[in-house]
């Protein structure tokens, strides 16, 4: 063998100690050595039998470990699958449970964890005997060297992390702890989204958000429907400077463990945008993020804000189930307009704000029984014997609350249109609560027809839903109400003087 280049990676006095068997050299040692006339002769025979292949990886290991220093590190945004040889210094920003499977090709245990660097962010996952070794070993928020992981296309469905690879460990991984200085390095990475501009966001969208905690649930219990495992989960709303407020759901140990008592402000990254009825919340997941009170810049601000009045200032709740959707237009259009504009007709629906008349509304079936439970509103199944069944909660009741699901005509002077109300929305349009109208039913059927005769021909100012949807193979456009409010008349005429001033060319 020639040697035709040398390069020094780590001095002797940064490593610190002898690699293998080193002896001094010369020229006539080398000659009259029989170790070397041998080794030129012939090369060395394998062994007759195989050496311990834990003594050899426990061996690369030390030896690898010992190498590892600040000087051989790569940047996190540098690392992809055709590299081999690499190292990175990066600090463990979050680190999840371990979580089992089991299916039919077997069962196994993983958990990953979020990395981050000067450069960039990076996630990596152990599966089954790398989840044992490492689990322990990885702390949140200490810094590692960490070498010989495999790289692959990352699924950015479930990680907001801003890197298009994530990491598995292997066998062959090396992790060994950084006991040098590492407060310059930095901790989690934040791009921050105000709570007022969210509404605008895609659902599914993984978000980062920071808001001081202005109200909390109780601790709900619910059961899982794939699995029919018991879930524990909390809502916090969270408000900021910019008029917003949103509702943050935290589950399990999380949501057991929150305290809302003094107020505290919540970061939260990667959280996911979820929407219902129009209105929209966000989700913590397994790989979310989640900060009280951290040392950063956005939290003192909000801390300062919220107890310098940012208490008391009113902000529009996009989570609200009832008037607090901020999305869509705030033109008002008619039948006709959303019509020509094919509204509905997109995978996730269309919203728009008419002013219409209730021509008619089913008193049949308006109301049903749903569990007591505050944040399950699910239909319950009568057993016969007293009790009611809740399929989602899996437990059974001898109590239930009453809520409404309406089905009415609303008209505008284009055309009209079948609409569906859910609860809050029906209860704004009928005047009424869903508890008394039950009690109605139950005892006054008179009176209970005269609310739905006595709401006709009432005019509102409606936010409706619109989606096609397949009803038996037949395509069908379904119109929800978000929510149905009292006309402001002067908004309306001023909104009528605004249409008239653009169709005639006339100031009014």
């Amino acid at each position: 063998m020639i040697i035709v280049d040398v390069t020094i990676i780590a001095s002797g006095s940064q490593v610190g100690k002898k690699l293998g068997n080193p002896m001094r050299w010369s020229e006539d040692a080398a000659k009259t050595s029989p170790q070397a006339l041998q080794a030129v002769a012939r090369p060395k025979p394998a062994p007759s039998r195989p050496m311990s292949s834990m003594a050899n990886s426990s061996a690369s290991t030390n030896l690898d470990s010992s190498m590892l220093s600040s000087q051989m590190t790569h940047p996190i945004t540098s690392l992809s699958p055709y590299q081999n040889k690499w190292v990175i210094k990066a600090r463990v920003m979050t680190k999840s449970p371990i979580r089992t499977w089991s299916n039919a090709k077997g069962e196994g245990k993983l958990f990953s964890c979020d990395l981050c660097d000067e450069s960039g962010e990076i996630r990596a996952t152990a599966f089954r005997n790398e989840c044992d070794k490492f689990y322990d070993m990885l702390q949140i928020d200490k810094v590692y060297y960490i070498s010989r992981c495999q790289l692959k296309t990352a699924n950015k469905q479930y990680t907001s992390i801003k890197n298009d690879y994530e990491m598995t460990f292997t066998a062959d991984t090396v992790v060994a702890e950084c006991m040098e200085d590492t407060s310059s390095m930095p901790s989690v990475k934040y791009e921050f989204t105000p709570i007022s501009e969210i509404a605008n966001k895609n659902v599914d969208t993984l978000l980062d958000t920071i808001g001081v905690c202005k109200m909390a649930s109780d601790v709900q219990e619910l059961t899982a429907r794939s699995t029919g495992k018991l879930l524990k989960k909390r809502e916090v709303t969270l408000v900021d400077p910019s008029g917003g407020a949103i509702s943050l759901t935290l589950w399990g140990n999380e949501a057991e463990t929150f305290d809302s008592s003094t107020n505290p402000i919540v970061a939260a990254k990667g959280a996911r945008l979820t929407e219902f009825n129009g209105s929209k919340s966000l989700s913590c997941l397994a790989g979310t993020v989640l900060r009280m009170n951290p040392d950063l810049p956005e939290a003192h601000k909000l801390r300062g804000w919220y107890d310098n009045g940012g208490a008391d200032m009113e902000v529009v709740n996009i989570s609200a189930r009832a008037g607090g959707y901020t999305g869509g237009s705030s033109e008002w259009m008619s039948f006709s307009e959303a019509e020509s504009k094919q509204l509905g007709s997109g995978s996730k629906g269309d919203y728009y704000s008419l002013l219409g008349v209730l021509t008619f509304t089913f008193s049949d079936n308006a109301l049903y029984k749903a569990c007591p439970q505050e944040q399950c509103n699910k239909k319950l199944v009568d057993q016969e014997n007293g009790l009611f069944r809740c399929e989602k909660c899996n437990r059974e009741y001898p109590n239930y609350k009453y809520r409404l699901l309406l089905s009415a005509n609303v008209s505008d002077p284009t055309g009209d249109q079948r609409i569906t109300a859910f609860n809050e929305a029906a209860e704004a349009m009928l005047g009424q609560k869903a508890a008394e109208i039950g009690r109605l039913l139950e005892h006054d059927k008179a009176a209970y027809a005269h609310i739905f005769e006595d709401v006709k021909f009432k005019t509102f100012l409606f936010k409706f839903r619109t989606k096609m949807e397949v009803y038996s193979d037949e395509a069908r456009l379904k119109t929800t109400v978000i929510n149905a409010s009292p006309v402001d008349y002067k908004d309306a005429n001023a909104r009528l003087i605004k249409g008239i001033k653009a169709l005639s060319g006339v100031e009014i």
